[in-house]
């Protein structure tokens, strides 16, 4: 079992699990969403908090790990008994998944458009970038490469730019709008996805075979997974574009919605946010029960959650007390790990201690009203029990579907005229594949 949710991020909770891809509709929905939060029982972060919770704000912290420390540090006195290797605690290099950053200022340098492509209504690949894993003749094994003549292998080929639909009054500026070209950020995700293949053999970390995992500032688009093959791994830039572009989650992120909500927040403040960061991590097929979600409060672990509740796992409960023993030092944030099979924890990522973080098997209420010092320890970690009310649905299912067929059943459901579904069902019918289209060229 695989688990895509590596790169979470800030939580949107509050969005309306009924969609709409039009830009206008999203931006009315997290605006609202905002102000519904900023009225809401609860805690509310600050935003120096907020921002310390950005990939760039702590990424390199726990990637660059001092490799030796010793148990008993004498103040540098020499000790025999420190020199012994039972007394040195091995730390790894990095204790977070491999990632590369394109910093907001390079991305605003290379793709100073990029954010408007993002917020534009529709769902269109950038020229240059149509190439998608997903689509027939694609290969993980091969270099990426760029060919701007070569469009036959991805979505939406075959398109030129004076094929675009349009009425007769569209001005020549609004055609230019809608075909986006972004060269230099084509050629960094390449260079950065083509690292492994260059690199194969000399001991460094590959990205180009495993695939990567895009992010922005705080989210990752765990909600648009459904039109890449139902996960988050990408290996064109055609796959990070057609994820980030297909994402509510990431036009919360543009909109900065999570900063708007903060306690300390004021119009003012507007032109300090930062710029739009774009973090690659590396895809690891990680066992989805081994994902946690820790909350931290007054530099204390106050309690853990099962990452996904949606599931039961019963070896789980064996675990958990060995899970309570681990040792992690964080300040006022909720933090997702993931603990290996050599119980090794790794730091997924960072959110702040605010209603807006997804707090699983505990309500907030809950959580504000813990104090460090009961004596709970039979509730500091929550897992998902057989047949127990814990057991909850995925957050992310509404948004395995596309909204007209979410309306469509709904209409059904409600006893109104089933034969509108029928005929929209009949659009949706199985049309040849490209290999069953051209069986006189294959080999």
């Amino acid at each position: 079992m695989t688990m895509d949710q590596q790169s979470g991020g800030m939580d949107a909770t509050k969005q309306d699990s009924n969609n709409n891809n039009t830009n206008e509709s999203r931006e009315t929905d997290a605006d609202a969403d905002a102000d519904a939060d900023a009225g809401s029982c609860g805690p509310r972060p600050t935003i120096r908090e907020v921002l310390a919770c950005q990939t760039s704000s702590w990424y390199s912290t726990f990637s660059n790990i001092v490799p030796l420390l010793n148990k008993n540090d004498n103040n540098g006195e020499n000790d025999n008994d420190n020199n012994n290797n039972d007394n040195q605690i091995k730390l790894r290099k990095n204790i977070t998944i491999k990632s590369v950053i394109i910093s907001g200022q390079e991305l605003l340098t290379i793709a100073p458009t990029f954010e408007k492509y993002l917020l534009y209504d529709g769902v269109k690949l950038p020229h240059d970038a149509t190439k998608l894993s997903s689509c027939a003749g694609y290969s993980s094994n091969r270099e990426v490469t760029f060919d701007s003549d070569d469009e036959d292998a991805g979505w939406g080929a075959g398109e030129s730019d004076s094929e675009v639909e349009g009425s007769d009054s569209d001005s020549l500026e609004e055609k230019e709008e809608i075909n986006f070209h972004f060269p230099q950020l084509n050629q960094k995700i390449m260079d950065i996805l083509n690292k492994g293949n260059h690199n194969k053999g000399k001991g460094k970390a590959s990205f180009g075979n495993d695939g990567v995992v895009p992010k922005l500032n705080w989210s990752a688009p765990r909600d648009s997974i459904w039109i890449n093959e139902g996960t988050l791994k990408c290996h064109t830039p055609g796959d990070i574009y057609l994820l980030l572009k297909s994402s509510d989650f990431i036009t919360y992120d543009i909109l900065y919605n999570s900063l708007k909500g903060c306690s300390d927040y004021n119009d003012n403040l507007m032109t300090l946010f930062p710029p739009l960061e774009l973090t690659l991590k590396k895809w690891c097929n990680l066992n989805p029960c081994q994902e946690f979600r820790c909350f931290i409060r007054r530099d204390e672990l106050l309690c853990v959650s099962q990452r996904q509740h949606s599931v039961h796992y019963p070896y789980l409960i064996t675990q958990s007390q060995t899970t309570s023993q681990t040792q992690t030092q964080i300040e006022n944030y909720v933090m997702d790990i993931y603990i290996d099979k050599k119980d090794r924890i790794w730091i997924l990522d960072f959110n702040p201690w605010s209603t807006n973080t997804d707090s699983l098997l505990y309500d907030w209420n809950e959580l504000t009203s813990m104090d460090n010092d009961d004596d709970h320890d039979e509730d500091r970690i929550r897992i998902t029990e057989a047949g127990g009310s814990q057991v909850k649905p995925d957050p992310l299912s509404s948004y395995r579907a596309p909204i007209d067929t979410v309306n469509l059943a709904s209409m059904t459901q409600n006893g109104n005229d089933s034969k509108q579904f029928e005929e929209f069902m009949k659009l949706c019918q199985k049309r040849p594949t490209y290999w069953e289209d051209n069986d006189e060229d294959s080999e």
